[in-house]
C-alpha cells in the first residue's frame, strides 16, 4: 500500500493531489479528506467520458464536508495515462480497485456520472468487497446499435478546436445537448487555450472514440444482477434512464432504489435537479449499513435512539401541520432558516419560515382532511430526514409521500428542504 501524501491547501478545499502506478498504468486523482471525524463513508467519484476528475469537483467538495473523497482521472483522461488499450468499463473498474488498495481507502461508495457509472457498476460487481454502496447518475446499462451508433457519429463530430469559448458553448448546447449550465461547468476542464487564440480538447478523441466503441451497444443485465450492495439511481426527470429500464434496476439489483431528478436532463449533478441530486447523496449516504426499502422515493431507513434534539424537529413539524398550527411551524425555525421547495415541474422555490407557512396552508387547502406521519427518519449530528406521508383520513394506502431533509442548529431548523411538494396536492 502505498498510501496518501501529505495534504496540500488549494484554497479552501484541502485537498491531495497524486499519481500511482494501479493495474500496470499511472493513475491520477486527487483526495478530500474531509472533517476531523467523518460522517459518512469514503466516496470515490467516477467521472464521464468527455471528462476528467476536475468534472466531479463540485459534488467532491460538496460531499467533503462530512467525509473523505477520492476523484481519479479514469484511464486516458485528465493526467493519467494514456495505454493503447484497456478501455473497456470492466478493466476500468479494475483500476479503481487497484487504486483504492494502494491508497487504503476502505469500502467506499462509489457514484459514477454519466459513462463513470458504467466504470462503477463494474466496479461494484467484480469487485463486491470493496464497495460499500453505489450510486448512478442517470446511468443506462443498456443501449441499442442503433443508439450506439448515434453517440459514434457525435464523438467523430467533435472539431480538433473552437475559435472562441462562444463557439464552444455553442457546440455544447446545440451538437452535445447540453444544458448551458453543465456546458459552462464542463468547458474549462475539457478544453484548453491552443496558443492561437482558440481553444482545443484536453483529451485524446482518438481514444475518447476508443472508450465509446468499448461501452456500447450494451446490455449489461447480468452485470447489475452480481450486485449486492445497497444501490441509488438517479434518473433525469427528461434523462436517457427512462422509467421501464428504472423499473428493471428495481428487478435486478436487490436493495436497489431509483429517485427521478425534477427537472434533471442527462447529467443529474449539474443544472435543474442538482441539489436534490446532492441531498438524496447525502441521505444515502447517511443510511448505508441499513436494509433498503424499494417503495420509498429517498433511501431512508429507520434509526433507534436517536436523539431527542434531532427528533423533536421532526416530531413538531408533523404535530403543527396535523393541528393546523402555522405559528408553530414559525416556532421550529432558526431566526434566519430557510426553506426549498423542489416542485414536481422541476422548479425550486426558496424562503424562510413564511414560506413553510403558504406551503402548509397550500397543503391543507389540497387536503383539508390530511393526516401526517413521518413513516422513516435518518438522523445525524446536525441534520435529519423524514418520509412525511400525507393521506386522507381512512385512506392509509393512498398517501403522498414528502421526503424531507433538514439542517439543524441548536436543535431548530436552519434549511427545510422538501422534494417532490405539490401545492395543488395530488
Amino acid at each position: 500500500m502505498v498510501g496518501l501524501p501529505t495534504v496540500e491547501r488549494a484554497g479552501e478545499a484541502g485537498f491531495v493531489s497524486g499519481e500511482v502506478r494501479a493495474n500496470g498504468i499511472r493513475l491520477a486523482y486527487r483526495f478530500w479528506r474531509g472533517p476531523g471525524e467523518a460522517s459518512h463513508p469514503p466516496v470515490v467519484l467516477l467521472h464521464g467520458l468527455l471528462q476528467t476528475g476536475d468534472g466531479m469537483a463540485n459534488l467532491a467538495a460538496h460531499l467533503a464536508r462530512r467525509g473523505p473523497v477520492l476523484v481519479p482521472d479514469l484511464r486516458g483522461r485528465g493526467r493519467s495515462e494514456q495505454p493503447p488499450a484497456g478501455y473497456d468499463p470492466a478493466t476500468m473498474a479494475d483500476d479503481v480497485a487497484a487504486l483504492l488498495d494502494l491508497l487504503g481507502v476502505e469500502r467506499p461508495v462509489a457514484i459514477g456520472r454519466l459513462h463513470g457509472g458504467l466504470v462503477a457498476y463494474h466496479l461494484a460487481a467484480r469487485h463486491p468487497g470493496r464497495v460499500r454502496g453505489l450510486v448512478l447518475g442517470d446511468t443506462a446499462p443498456e443501449v441499442s446499435a442503433a443508439r450506439a451508433e448515434g453517440e459514434r457519429a457525435t464523438v467523430r463530430r467533435l472539431p480538433a478546436r473552437f475559435v472562441s469559448l462562444a463557439e464552444a458553448q455553442e457546440f455544447y448546447e446545440r451538437v452535445l445537448g447540453l444544458s448551458p449550465a453543465r456546458a459552462r461547468h464542463d468547458i474549462p476542464s475539457d478544453l484548453e487555450a491552443d496558443g492561437e487564440g482558440g481553444y482545443r480538447w484536453r483529451h485524446n478523441l482518438g481514444l475518447i472514440a476508443q472508450i465509446e466503441d468499448a461501452a456500447a451497444p450494451r446490455s449489461d443485465w447480468e452485470t447489475l444482477a452480481r450486485i449486492s450492495c445497497p444501490t441509488l439511481v438517479l434518473r433525469g426527470q427528461r434523462g436517457e434512464v427512462p422509467a421501464e429500464m428504472a423499473d428493471q434496476f428495481c428487478r435486478t439489483i436487490g436493495g436497489c432504489q431509483v429517485q427521478t431528478v425534477l427537472g434533471a436532463r442527462h447529467d443529474v449533478f449539474l443544472g435543474p435537479g442538482a441539489e436534490q441530486a446532492f441531498g438524496a447523496i447525502e441521505l444515502f449516504l447517511m443510511r448505508l449499513g441499513d436494509d433498503t426499502t424499494a417503495d420509498v422515493p429517498l433511501p431512508l431507513p429507520e434509526v433507534d435512539g436517536q436523539p431527542e434534539a434531532l427528533l423533536d424537529p421532526i416530531e413538531r413539524i408533523v404535530a403543527a401541520i396535523n393541528g393546523r398550527d402555522d405559528a408553530a411551524v414559525s416556532s421550529l425555525f432558526a431566526e434566519d432558516g430557510q426553506v426549498r421547495l423542489f416542485l414536481p415541474a422541476g422548479t425550486l422555490r426558496e424562503g424562510g419560515p413564511a414560506l413553510a407557512r403558504e406551503a402548509l396552508w397550500h397543503l391543507l387547502d389540497a387536503y383539508p382532511d390530511a393526516a401526517v406521519e413521518a413513516r422513516q427518519t435518518v438522523l445525524g449530528r446536525d441534520q435529519a430526514a423524514a418520509l412525511l406521508a400525507v393521506r386522507h383520513v381512512g385512506e392509509p394506502d393512498d398517501a403522498l409521500l414528502l421526503p424531507v431533509f433538514l439542517q439543524l442548529v441548536e436543535g431548530r431548523i436552519a434549511s427545510l428542504t422538501v422534494i417532490g411538494f405539490r401545492p395543488e396536492g395530488g
